[in-house]
């Protein structure tokens, strides 16, 4: 297989996320293992077919994984031959036989706007930088609903604090504007002072306190201690993602500009959340009356 040269592929021309690189570069490693061991542990040689994709699947699907994982390999896989068939378009892609496992649609997580006024009006030192950044990052977060990886790549130059808004480089590099309210902008001032103070040369926003890029991992482990104690079945950063686009629209937005305030490439994206505020108005509904209806 030619898995370096298709990674080098997708940053260079693809230009996607490194994250979803290395992604794709995990999927396509367990994939050898996998070629390697039906190859009685021997390195396999050329492309594999559709029965060896099969194999994998199955021994995947028995092995508990998720269908929303498999999915997600798969379409490594058909990324990946993809790729084998523009270098040769006479290449049998086995691909074209595989069919995807149907997943249970996943309702997205989302605070209460009341817990979001909590976690917002929580105490923090703003002598602290890392309590104080800790904050900023979740502030930012559900703000502008970027997600975590965009968060991550804003660079000190792409805040416009005249007209109050942030250039994000969204999948596959797409630029959009996303705009900030007065107090967000008051919160951005005083960290990037901080930063100075403390003689951080980084251009990149989120650092630590050594002036080093934050990791995704590192900001990963924070937000989940931080939603902990809220009844959500996610906690990751998305989380504020989908509060933001679920807030906005119980708000009346409309949702079209809420679909270009997210990066959205379709409508469709976006309205998984009009369904949502949809379902939870219903319980709220049966909460607020159950008297009603037990009498």
């Amino acid at each position: 297989m030619k898995k370096e040269e298709f990674l080098t592929y997708l940053k260079r021309q693809r230009k996607l996320s490194d994250y979803t690189i290395r992604s794709y570069g995990i999927d396509l490693t367990q994939f050898e293992q996998e070629l390697k061991r039906l190859n009685d542990g021997n390195e396999f040689e050329g492309e594999p077919d559709a029965k060896d994709i099969r194999i994998w699947l199955m021994d995947m699907a028995e092995g508990d994984i998720s269908s929303r994982s498999i999915n997600r390999k798969i379409s490594a896989l058909r990324t990946y031959f993809h790729y084998i068939e523009k270098l040769d378009p006479s290449f049998n892609n086995p691909m074209a036989k595989i069919v995807a496992p149907k997943m249970a649609k996943r309702k997205p997580s989302f605070l209460f706007e009341r817990d979001m006024e909590q976690l917002l009006d929580e105490t923090i030192d703003e002598e602290d930088f890392t309590s104080f950044r800790n904050y900023l990052i979740i502030e930012i977060l559900y703000a502008t609903g970027i997600r975590r990886s965009e968060l991550l790549s804003i660079d000190e130059k792409d805040i416009n604090f005249y007209s109050n808004t942030i250039k994000i480089f969204g999948k596959g590099k797409k630029e959009r504007i996303v705009p900030f309210g007065t107090k967000l902008k008051e919160d951005l001032i005083k960290y990037i002072e901080h930063k100075k103070r403390l003689n951080i040369k980084e251009s990149l926003l989120i650092t630590d306190k050594d002036g080093k890029p934050m990791s995704q991992g590192k900001l990963y482990t924070m937000v989940h201690k931080k939603l902990q104690e809220y009844n959500i079945s996610e906690k990751s950063p998305h989380v504020f993602r989908h509060t933001c686009a679920t807030h906005l629209l119980n708000q009346g937005a409309e949702i079209n500009n809420v679909k270009n305030l997210l990066g959205h490439s379709s409508l469709a994206a976006t309205e998984v959340y009009t369904h949502t505020t949809i379902e939870q108005l219903k319980n709220e509904y049966k909460n607020s009356f159950k008297s009603i209806d037990n009498q």
